[in-house]
């Protein structure tokens, strides 16, 4: 069980490394684009230098081109960085699965991203994929049941006991954590703002509220206040 950081914006990368237990970062073009609108102007390889400093784990980046040779070529300038903590993230369709052939022969970390349907993840697991990663809300979204994909594609690993790994993605609350771990999720990558969330409760800002006005009748009580 792993959580990631979906997040480009290196001041939030930071602050949620520091403060919660996750286990590396997730990118895209769109959560670079977001950086950048929040005026952080690196390019998509500087951001992956600092997040490889910001944190232990796997930084996961995702390469664009419209054909297998021009998107194992991007991936390369994100691979030569760190071969052993980049994983690329490559997208569910024929043009990623020709590159995932490819770059599967070099022994490159990858993952399919995007993934709807069993029978994708079917294909990525063959391919070698080390994550398949579904977008939960957008599955929600378009009508589709995103716990009974996930549940279904973790039986397939089961079965096939491939070494691939379920990241369940475009979370939008603690609920959908809870759910996509649920329903057979190995890992969940969720934005900052709700991984904040994911330890406030009302029931326990009571108890610890009512345990440190305790705290001081104890002290009043030994006359060390």
């Amino acid at each position: 069980m792993a959580l990631y950081v979906d997040s480009a914006y290196l001041k939030d990368v930071e602050e949620i490394c520091t403060a919660f237990p996750v286990a590396g970062v997730t990118t895209n073009p769109t959560i670079l684009l977001a950086a950048i609108e929040r005026d952080q102007r690196l390019s998509d390889v500087e951001v992956l230098r600092h997040l490889l400093d910001l944190c232990s784990g796997p930084v996961f980046m995702q390469p664009t081109a419209s054909d297998a040779e021009g998107l194992r070529a991007a991936a390369q300038r994100y691979v030569e960085v760190d071969p052993a903590r980049v994983v690329l993230k490559l997208p569910m369709n024929a043009v990623g699965m020709k590159a995932a052939m490819l770059l599967a022969r070099e022994s490159t970390q990858f993952s399919f991203t995007a993934v709807a349907t069993v029978a994708q993840a079917y294909c990525g697991m063959l391919a070698g994929s080390a994550w398949i990663i579904p977008y939960f809300g957008r599955l929600r979204r378009s009508g589709v049941d995103p716990c009974q994909v996930i549940a279904d594609i973790a039986r397939v690993m089961s079965s096939q006991m491939g070494a691939a790994r379920i990241l369940a993605a475009s979370v939008k609350s603690p609920g959908d954590v809870v759910e996509a771990t649920l329903a057979g999720a190995h890992d969940v990558t969720a934005p900052p703002e709700v991984i904040r969330t994911l330890i406030e409760d009302a029931l326990s800002e009571d108890a610890v509220a009512r345990f440190a006005a305790d705290w001081v009748r104890v002290q009043v009580a030994l006359n060390l206040h």
